[in-house]
């Protein structure tokens, strides 16, 4: 049996600029938030520069929610979606679909309750 965990010594590049890393998580932080970025691999200031290219407002108090963090999703006007910070200090009632903001994109979201 192999062990899967990441060993601290290997080493891997960054998916961006081709720099090792030199352990995961890499992490950074990003407006009071700590961002934890196992997958993909990234460096330090490549994930600082994803951070403020693809960071999304929160709808419910107006911070910025950066990737590789979990939202909660809510349904806007015209189809549109509208992402809060799951946070105890931040989040609304009726946030009803959670799911993973990516790089400029968001991942699978589930319904968790009914509004």
């Amino acid at each position: 049996m192999t062990d899967q965990t990441p060993d601290s010594s290997d080493t891997h590049s960054c998916f961006q600029c081709g720099t090792n890393v030199d352990s995961l998580p890499t992490t950074i932080e990003y407006e009071g938030q700590d961002v934890h970025v196992f997958n993909p691999v990234v460096c330090r200031t490549c994930l600082l520069s994803i951070c403020e290219a693809y960071s999304v407002e929160c709808a419910n108090c107006g911070g910025k929610i950066p990737p590789y963090t979990q939202v909660g999703v809510l349904k806007a006007d015209n189809g549109e979606r509208q992402y809060v910070h799951m946070t105890v200090a931040c989040t609304t009632v009726g946030s009803a679909f959670h799911g993973y903001l990516g790089k400029g994109q968001l991942g699978d979201f589930v319904q968790v309750e009914a509004c």
